[in-house]
């Protein structure tokens, strides 16, 4: 039986709009999102919904639709920034009707305090972070987006939600960063969540901030972003040192009767961390420093020896990686594999610098 969807819509002025629906049909096609129609009426169908586009003589219309209103907020962002970076510089102001209504806030917008704070390794702080409105992210989606205030600032000023759906970001000296993170565990009736971030020292909002945190600083989140893992009795899981967090997050939560491996990537040994199961995953480690220069990842050789069992719509992998890793895996687990696009997912967790 099939679940209504929460839908929203709008119309763009736009003399070109065909064009644009093109455009923006062959970023999700490049994402292996589902896209079908001509171009003048294009349906593309992602994880959390679907956008139906339509263009006309003189404008675009746009329909998102998804099984609740935060999704449906997330969803008109996505789709407005996508035609953003599409079109760059057309005027792109318009006003949406329907569900997900944020009333200029973001979605499930919840600001945080620092508490404790514990190093796990050299290469790994987590922190604390408090609040009294977490149950939206006590959910089998385990992404949040980080909002960084400039260091020392104790009462930020947050951005809101524009009437076309786009963020309204603080600039000059009140500029806000965001990243996305991996909520590493939560208690939300105690009011907290724990967040692990990668060091490496000023480079980055995250890092930067994590480094000089103390307790009583201010940070805020929203979201939450992802969805659950399906139902599977065999699981590879693999990602180097940004994607532990939901490594260890997914092996914490794993039924105990799935088989399969978890692939990390980090430095040295001194970066293992304990990845707690109640799963029979078997745990690899692979660490750079013990390997000459190759011209791929390490991550790459060692995905493509593992041996995934025939019965694929019992099989599920995961991949969080550098960009230039993110293609290779992704055609693998599709072209070469087989895999369904349901059965198997690779993400950009981040890029070196200069890509």
């Amino acid at each position: 039986m099939s679940t209504s969807l929460l839908t929203a819509k709008t119309r763009i002025a736009l003399p070109d709009s065909a064009t644009l629906i093109k455009q923006a049909a062959a970023f999700y096609r490049e994402h292996d999102c589902d896209v079908t129609g001509d171009g003048e009426q294009t349906r593309i169908s992602v994880s959390i919904g679907h956008i139906q586009l339509s263009s006309t003589e003189t404008a675009l219309e746009v329909e998102v639709g998804a099984k609740t209103e935060v999704d449906v907020i997330q969803m008109k962002s996505a789709i407005i920034s996508i035609l953003q970076g599409a079109a760059p510089g057309a005027d792109l102001d318009c006003r949406w009707t329907g569900a997900g209504k944020s009333n200029g806030k973001l979605p499930n917008f919840c600001e945080l305090t620092v508490g404790e704070i514990t190093d796990l390794s050299p290469h790994m702080r987590r922190l604390r972070l408090h609040s009294r409105d977490l149950d939206a992210y006590d959910s089998d989606a385990i992404h949040v987006r980080l909002l960084i205030p400039p260091r020392g600032q104790k009462n930020p000023q947050w951005p809101t939600l524009a009437d076309n759906g786009m963020p309204v970001w603080p600039s000059g000296e009140n500029t806000i960063e965001q990243r996305v993170y991996t909520i590493r565990a939560i208690d939300a009736k105690a009011g907290w969540i724990d967040v692990d971030f990668v060091m490496h020292g000023d480079n980055g909002p995250g890092s930067a901030f994590a480094m000089h945190a103390t307790p009583g600083d201010v940070v805020a989140m929203t979201g939450p972003l992802g969805t659950a893992l399906p139902d599977a009795d065999w699981v590879l899981l693999a990602g180097d040192e940004t994607a532990l967090p939901a490594i260890g997050r997914y092996l914490a939560e794993m039924p105990g009767h799935v088989t399969g491996h978890a692939i990390i990537e980090a430095a040295n040994r001194s970066d293992v961390i304990a990845a707690p199961t109640d799963s029979q995953i078997q745990v690899q480690w692979l660490f750079r420093d013990d390997q000459p220069p190759v011209a791929r990842s390490l991550l790459q050789d060692a995905i493509r020896s593992v041996e995934i069992p025939d019965a694929h719509d019992r099989v599920y992998c995961w991949a969080g990686v550098e960009q230039a890793d993110y293609k290779p895996i992704h055609s693998y687990w599709r072209k070469d594999c087989g895999l369904d696009r349901d059965r198997c997912v690779a993400m950009t967790f981040w890029r070196k610098a200069g890509r």
